[in-house]
């Protein structure tokens, strides 16, 4: 509690001082020659806060309150985010959430993303800071835009609880083609200790001098192509790839294809809609407990499909079916999982779902059984979502 007390009254600090600097940074601006900010948010950016309140039983939970996921009511997750055009050439996004640390009863908060990226540019957006990486569909998506209330398996497996979101830089490119054809590509710190592996740390807790993790750049490419098959129907097609080393000095590769349909009548869209999406990830670990010695490569791989149908203005319905455990092997790591979920959503601004997991570990004596109820309540301005 201390810990978001204490940060809150730091924003609410920094952001009283940064009125008059601005000011005096607008005014020198002008007095060069630099065009003036032209949608009005130089003094008063965009600020949204968005909180997901949970309540779970499952079979495979704990009861401690200490544990994340656990039984019992929880705050999953609280984002705060200010949004601005810095002046005519970039916009500054900064998000930060807060959320229950594991072994722990306190929240800690961090930034989630912190970024600037060019708005002027034609054809093309170059982004730097530390941000979500535009891997596979999935991993794009904050907490609360997720069509499910958890991450699918195989993303929780290959990428952590957080996903691929780390510092660095990116540039997205529009293709000259006949329809919506993008590429992206993005150079990173290669944190992500679930990929990457924990930093090596001497005996003082010091990183090693000279190690894979305090040196090493990670590299990712995305191409995604829209096609409007009807003036009803869409279909998206994504393929993605990311490397880097390691905390052994090897390589770690993860690559991922996806494919949406999306049909939204013309007229009536407001009330029906089908979405069906899958995503396949294989991840290849080139790692040994022996630095000295070479072990063969780990492959696993995972695909989760999922279909949405709202049936109503405010209701939706969805199925989703996952497993992990290709190619077979590592047999203790097979899972399937299968969820079903209904949802309200009385506004754009808040939301009620109820979500059932059935999740069957090879190996195990049980399938576990879960059962969800989320909240999802949005304040303030209201950014828009990817497609």
């Amino acid at each position: 509690m201390f810990r978001i007390r204490s940060f809150a009254a730091a924003l609410a600090f920094s952001l009283a001082l940064s009125a008059p600097a601005s000011a005096q940074f607008y005014s020198q601006s002008r007095s060069i020659g630099v065009p003036a900010f032209t949608k009005g948010k130089a003094f008063n950016p965009d600020i949204g806060a968005n909180f997901l309140g949970l309540v779970q039983r499952g079979t495979g939970l704990s009861d401690s309150r200490i544990n994340v996921p656990h039984n019992g009511f929880s705050l999953q997750e609280a984002e705060f985010q200010f949004t601005a055009d810095v002046d005519v050439y970039l916009r500054a996004v900064a998000l930060f959430s807060a959320e229950q640390q594991n072994g722990a009863t306190n929240y800690g908060i961090a930034p989630e993303e912190v970024f600037v990226e060019t708005i002027s540019l034609p054809r093309v957006t170059l982004r730097a800071g530390k941000f979500k990486l535009a891997f596979g569909k999935h991993n794009q998506l904050h907490t609360h835009a997720f069509p499910f209330l958890d991450a699918p398996l195989i993303h929780q497996t290959l990428l952590g609880d957080e996903g691929l979101n780390e510092a660095g830089a990116s540039a997205a490119v529009l293709l000259p083609t006949d329809w919506y054809s993008e590429l992206i590509v993005q150079g990173y710190s290669a944190g992500n200790e679930t990929l990457f592996g924990p930093q090596r740390l001497d005996s003082n807790g010091l990183p090693v001098s000279g190690s894979p993790r305090t040196r090493d750049l990670g590299g990712l490419a995305r191409l995604k192509n829209l096609w409007d098959l009807t003036d009803d129907f869409t279909m998206e097609l994504g393929v993605s790839g990311t490397q880097g080393k390691n905390q052994f000095d090897r390589i770690s590769t993860v690559l991922g294809g996806d494919l949406t349909f999306k049909w939204r009548p013309a007229l009536g869209g407001k009330y029906h809609a089908v979405i069906w999406s899958t995503e396949y990830l294989e991840g290849m670990n080139r790692g040994t407990t022996d630095p000295a010695t070479a072990a063969p490569a780990e492959k696993l791989g995972g695909v989760a499909s999922w279909v949405q149908y709202q049936f109503a203005e405010r209701w939706w319905a969805q199925t989703r079916f996952e497993y992990v455990g290709m190619p077979h092997d590592a047999p203790l790591r097979i899972q399937s999982k299968q969820s079903a979920l209904l949802g309200f959503f009385p506004s754009e601004f808040s939301g009620l779902r109820l979500q059932y997991d059935r999740l069957k570990t090879q190996g195990a004596r049980k399938t576990d059984h879960t059962v969800a109820f989320q909240y999802n309540v949005g304040i303030g301005a209201h950014p828009a979502h990817a497609y």
